[in-house]
């Protein structure tokens, strides 16, 4: 009988001294020396809206509770596996799944050894030579990006050959796959990065189950729109204009539902409509909404990742990717409840 009761006193001990940490509040430095972090750090996380404190005093002091120190300590091991900051806010607040957000890292990791492999090789050589050893990694270098930007147009040849049918313009096939003229993106040495992620795309190019997905995407694509309908230097010009406004709402950190991102949608969706003037009609966002969400596949998220590190050019085009299809799926979601 005593130890029963002595178990339960215990046990409402244990939950007092739970509910009395979970109260408890902390200042910056005492959160700091808990998470093994720096004052600046914490400071920069509240700074940027990753991280904020519980409480701000009279005096101006940030103080945490148990909830935020947790927040803190999950930032650091994301942080200690390279997750960029941006990353780390859109997980945290739902808007990328984590299970995709740890694929991506994974294969950015692959793509970081293959380029230190590649890397060590070129050193090793260059251990090995005799003479000027500075000359030979130099003249060693100009030969591999030679080689890799005469590789980079025949895999890029081969990607469209594969991946376009006859009737597809040829003019269209560039910017319709990667959103932007690639022969201006040809210039200039490959680093090694860029080297490891050639060789990604071209291990791509050779997988006839990824040449379908993307020649299907493609297909997909002549059914919904238009093309002769408008010139490439239009719709470059309209394109860019519509990417910068999406761009500049997705660095404001704008959400998929917000008036200025969905009306970016209308007017993206309306280049592909026989109308002039917004909004388009319900049956055909629908109908191009759904196609759209429809093709999107891993190997296509992979082939974006790839090319926006082999053209650095790309990135801000993943940036905007991603908001763009979370705002297609919330219309359309939307679309259902009315």
């Amino acid at each position: 009988m005593h130890a029963k009761a002595r178990n339960r006193s215990d046990t409402t001990q244990n939950q007092q001294n739970d509910q009395t940490t979970k109260d408890a509040k902390f200042s910056i430095g005492q959160v700091a020396k808990m998470t093994g972090s720096s004052v600046p750090t914490v400071r920069y996380y509240d700074e940027i809206g990753l991280l904020s404190p519980a409480e701000i005093t009279p005096g101006g002091h940030r103080m945490y509770t148990a909830e935020e120190i947790w927040r803190l300590k999950l930032i650091l091991t994301l942080r200690y596996l390279n997750f960029g900051i941006d990353e780390i806010k859109r997980m945290l607040a739902g808007d990328i799944p984590v299970d995709m957000a740890i694929e991506w890292q994974i294969e950015a990791l692959d793509l970081q050894m293959r380029t230190l492999a590649s890397m060590k090789s070129i050193l090793e050589q260059t251990k090995k030579s005799e003479g000027d050893s500075l000359s030979y990694m130099h003249e060693l270098i100009e030969s591999i990006s030679e080689d890799a930007l005469e590789r980079e147009k025949f895999i890029l040849e081969k990607m469209f050959s594969s991946v376009f049918p006859e009737q597809f313009p040829v003019e269209w096939r560039e910017i319709v796959l990667l959103g932007v003229n690639i022969s201006s993106l040809l210039e200039g040495k490959l680093s090694a990065a860029q080297t490891a992620a050639l060789n990604e795309l071209e291990e791509m190019f050779n997988d006839p189950q990824i040449v379908r997905e993307m020649r299907h995407d493609v297909m997909s694509f002549l059914e919904v729109v238009h093309l002769p309908k408008i010139s490439v230097e239009m719709w470059t010009a309209r394109m860019l204009k519509n990417h910068k406004q999406l761009l500049k709402a997705a660095e404001q950190y704008a959400t998929p539902d917000s008036p200025v991102v969905q009306a970016n949608i209308q007017e993206y969706v309306l280049l592909f409509a026989d109308v002039e003037e917004l909004p388009v009609s319900q049956s055909f966002f629908r109908r191009f909404a759904e196609r759209l969400l429809s093709n999107q596949s891993e190997n296509l998220e992979r082939f974006r990742r790839i090319c926006s590190i082999l053209y650095p050019g790309l990135q801000s085009y993943m940036k905007t990717n991603e908001l763009f299809y979370q705002a297609l799926q919330w219309k359309l979601q939307q679309m259902d409840k009315e």
